[in-house]
């Protein structure tokens, strides 16, 4: 059996292709999903998590919170090293284990997905390794427009990984995405091809290949293959060098009768020229620094006004009451009154939904039930209050009704419970029946939705809540 390393930086596409392998009938062997596996609700690896970061990085009902542990390692290198240093371990063995199971099958090739593949040395398993290659200002673009990052949030991401071009200079082959995905999936069809045609021959022993990333399909290292012409040398200037006008005789310098007594020695006057330059130097840099700083300062004011315009927190006081009594982050309440009313206590839906939180008259009329509120009205629903402990009490539901997944929690807040029901049915969609990521919902405004709210629980809860939240956890682990 043949191993296939399959890879390539952030938001280059690897899984398009790896998709369309497995539409194919290959086997892949997913590098994220065994790290999902790994840290599923009761895994040993879970506890590890928890005694290294704290409850900071857990919902409330005790699952994962990837998001807050994705935002933490991306900003902090130590964090991004003790959580490579607990998984490594746990990783290579799975992998390992899975790759023997699929040796054991029988089958010709194996895919081995892993973003870090070179990184972490998962190189080793493969036969050959392939790389889905694009230009930085197109991944850089796909990021932003993939996960709603800003332009910095996106080149941080990005730079805490091997680039694209590095890895496709380390890969045997290089899968140019640039292009339409058609033109994508011909190039992996063609590579797949040539797989094939190799299946009956013998093994040959692994060794790196170099390639940088170019148009066609570039030859493996240790695969037979016509020699490829060196690419024509670059060609000589044209034209002539400008001509240069003599100087006048008139106007050179003479030199002076008047003898000099003393003469500076040639390394004092060498010291003085090196000082000189230096300081010119030392005065530009520290100009282009302090300017430099200046703009930055101004672009961070802005941006702040921007964040501050546009993620409000009003009804703070009342969040952090109702959120604390349903045992729910005061960050995911605020986000989801942000999507549902812009923090407007009198706003109505075209549907009838009213109020902060946006419920519905069927659904505010069985919260008041389950309350055992007295004298209950609809009307009820545009004191801020009032809506805002119904919402909790609603979210709360959910969370218990889902085991805590904020993905299934706020589609079910958006589509309903039923719908999701159906959706974690579905063992595309879910793989444990009780939890699914954002790119598993299907298109639609549900989708949309689920992904503003994430996205905003995450700025809430840095802009709003973090300090309290590092605080709590500081409690948690003292206890």
């Amino acid at each position: 059996m043949r191993v296939i390393g399959l890879t390539g930086s952030i938001a280059c596409g690897k899984s398009t292709v790896s998709e369309y392998l497995s539409s194919q009938g290959f086997t892949v062997i997913d590098g994220d999903r065994l790290s999902r596996e790994l840290m599923v609700p009761g895994s040993p690896v879970l506890s590890e998590v928890r005694s290294v970061f704290g409850s900071r990085v857990f919902n409330p009902d005790g699952s994962l919170n990837r998001r807050q542990l994705g935002s933490l390692v991306f900003r902090d290198p130590e964090a991004r090293k003790a959580l490579d240093d607990l998984m490594s371990p746990h990783l290579q063995s799975l992998t390992e284990q899975r790759l023997e199971s699929v040796r054991r099958s029988g089958q010709p090739l194996c895919f081995l997905e892993m973003p870090l593949l070179f990184e972490k040395g998962y190189n080793r398993y493969c036969d050959t390794v392939w790389t889905v290659w694009l230009p930085q200002d197109i991944q850089l673009q796909r990021l932003m427009n993939r996960d709603g990052f800003t332009r910095e949030e996106a080149l941080q991401r990005m730079g805490a990984v091997m680039s694209s071009d590095e890895k496709a200079a380390r890969a045997n082959r290089v899968i140019d995405n640039s292009g339409t995905p058609d033109q994508t999936l011909e190039t992996v069809s063609a590579l797949l091809a040539e797989e094939l045609r190799r299946n009956d021959a013998a093994p040959r022993p692994r060794r790196s290949g170099s390639q940088s990333p170019q148009s066609g399909i570039p030859p493996a290292a240790g695969d037979p293959s016509p020699a490829q012409p060196s690419p024509p040398a670059a060609p000589e200037p044209v034209g002539q060098p400008p001509v240069v006008m003599a100087r006048p005789s008139a106007a050179a310098r003479q030199p002076s009768e008047r003898k000099v007594a003393w003469k500076l020695p040639v390394w004092i006057k060498t010291m003085l020229i090196v000082s000189s330059i230096l300081l010119i130097i030392g005065i530009t840099a520290v100009s282009l620094m302090m300017a430099y700083l200046h703009r930055q300062e101004n672009l961070h004011i802005s941006e702040q006004k921007a964040i501050d315009a546009s993620y409000p927190l009003l009804y703070r006081e009342l969040i952090e009451r109702w959120a604390g009594e349903y045992n729910l982050s005061p960050a995911f309440v605020s986000a989801v009154i942000l999507n549902e009313s812009s923090f407007q206590p009198r706003v109505e839906s075209g549907v009838g939904a009213r109020g902060l939180m946006q419920l519905m008259p069927d659904t505010a009329e069985w919260i008041a039930h389950k309350l055992n509120v007295e004298g209950y009205a609809f009307d009820r629903m545009y004191d801020p209050e009032s809506n805002i402990r119904f919402g909790c009490w609603y979210l709360n539901y959910l969370s218990r009704l889902f085991l805590g997944d904020p993905v299934s929690v706020t589609a079910a807040y958006h589509a309903g419970q039923g719908q999701v029901k159906v959706w974690l049915s579905d063992p595309a969609r879910s793989e444990d029946g009780y939890t699914m990521p954002l790119e598993s919902l299907p298109e639609g405004p549900t989708k949309k939705y689920a992904g503003r709210v994430t996205r905003d629980y995450g700025i809430y809860q840095e802009k709003y809540f973090a300090p309290a939240l590092v605080d709590a956890a500081a409690d948690a682990d003292a206890l």
